[in-house]
Formats: structure tokens, sequence, C-alpha cells
């Protein structure tokens, strides 16, 4: 069991402005094991037009600041954050990076590289955005930008769907991509990114599996990675390192699919 101080469930759908994903906090919560201490998020319940280049943006800020504060009162070291969409790790993973700077480093595991800024996305979506809010404090300013890591800190695992955009941020800040392709060949590499002395942080978007294992998600992009080679690379990754945060997003739970899928990933975390 991964032992963590603080559970954060944060049933955002407006980053992504698919209302379905809301409900995935809840049912990931029911599949995992609490922690001492677990709290729901308040979220604003309803949306706005694009303002800004972002869609609903004053719902996302509003919830932003909401999680923000209740980290800030409870202080974890070891974090929980169950969404909602990708949004919700901005603030989760910006308040571990108070407490690690330099030691912590995020695994951005996920089909896409949410590397855009209002300006560059195509859609307007704020779940396209969060890492680049976390590592560029001048993000274009329509939302709050963290700023708090470089891009040494970081490592894209699993992404095969750039924008022309985030291929570029990522090729000139020299950015450490693991493609699904490899990463399903080899498991362990996960394993060898993060530095020896690393507090590691694992970005979870479900989409990184391939749609076969589990379509319920809410951008299904196809050649992601099975089941049984994503839950064996999270397995030696908490082998060889000091994990301080998880955070899993972007779950569609109304959606058929085989829950074994998802207890088999969560297991992998030490978590159900």
């Amino acid at each position: 069991m991964w032992n963590r101080d603080l559970d954060v469930l944060v049933p955002m759908w407006q980053g992504a402005d698919d209302i379905r994903v809301r409900d995935g906090a809840a049912a990931l919560g029911d599949l995992t094991a609490p922690a001492t201490q677990r709290l729901t998020v308040p979220v604003p319940p309803g949306g706005s037009e694009r303002e800004d280049g972002v869609r609903h943006r004053a719902a996302v800020v509003d919830a932003y600041r909401a999680h923000r504060d209740v980290l800030a009162r409870h202080r974890p070291r070891r974090l929980l954050t169950l969404g909602g969409d990708c949004t919700v790790e901005v603030a989760s993973v910006a308040h571990l990076a108070g407490h690690y700077t330099q030691r912590l480093f995020v695994l951005w595991i996920d089909a896409h590289g949410d590397l855009n800024t209002p300006a560059s996305s195509p859609s307007g979506t704020a779940h396209g955005m969060p890492l680049r809010l976390l590592l560029d404090a001048d993000a274009d300013g329509a939302l709050p930008a963290a700023g708090c890591l470089c891009p040494g800190q970081v490592a894209l695992v699993g992404v095969r769907d750039l924008d022309p955009a985030e291929v570029e941020y990522a090729h000139q800040h020299d950015l450490t991509v693991l493609d699904s392709a490899t990463l399903g060949a080899h498991p362990t590499r996960l394993a060898a990114l993060p530095p020896p002395d690393a507090a590691v942080y694992v970005h979870l978007d479900l989409d990184v599996l391939d749609p076969s294992a589990l379509p319920a998600v809410a951008v299904p992009t196809p050649g992601g990675l099975t089941a049984a080679a994503l839950a064996g690379s999270l397995s030696a990754l908490r082998a060889r390192h000091q994990v301080v945060g998880v955070g899993i997003t972007e779950y569609v739970p109304q959606l058929p699919h085989d829950q074994q899928v998802l207890v088999d990933v969560l297991n992998a975390l030490g978590l159900a």
C-alpha cells in the first residue's frame, strides 16, 4: 500500500469541456483504499463561453483556487489527486514543488502533451494546458500559471497526439519523451527516467491506455499501452523510487469497460 497524507477528489469537468469526467473522481475514489484523510474540493457547477481563449475559464480558475487553498491548509507531503480533468494537476504539482523544489520529478503519463497555451490551443480547453502552466510562469496570462518546474524535472510518457505548437515547445526545451511504443516494448524504461534521489509525481491520464484496454476516457487515442505494460512499468517505478504524489484523471465511468483494468493499474500504484 502506498502511504500518503491526503486524498483530494476534484470533480472538475470544465477543463475538458466534458461533464462526463465529473463522475470520474468519485468512481476512482470508490476503487482506492482511502488515506487517513480524504476531501472533495468544491467545484463550481456551471460553465461559460470561451473567455481569453479558454472555455469555462472562470470555473477553471475558481476550482484551482479552491484546490490550492485546501492544500495550503492541510500541507500534505504525499498526495493523491483524483479528477476530473487534467487541469486539476496544476494545484497538486505546484503544492508538492513547494516542498521538494528541485528534487520533484514529474512523469506526465498521458496520450497528450498538455503543453498548449490559450493562444496555441485549437480547442480552448484548459485540460490541454496544465503542463505548460507548470513549466511556464508566463503561459499567456489567461489562467494561473505556476511556473514551478524546469524542463529537466519532466518526462512525457506515452504521448502520441501532440499539436504542432506542443511539438515545437517540447523540441525547443529538450523535454524527455518516452513514447508508448517504446514503453510498451520495454516497461522498465519508466523507472530509468527520474534521478536516483528524485521525489516522483505520477500524473496518469487514463487515455495513455489503448482504447482496446480502456475506452472509458474523455479522449480515447489509438496506439496506447496495454494494461499489463502500464501496470508493469508503474510497479517497477515504485520499487525503485520515492513516489510522493499521484494524480489520476479523465476517467468516464459511464462508458462500458472492464473495471479490472483499472484495478490492475491501481494495484500497481499501491492504491487498491
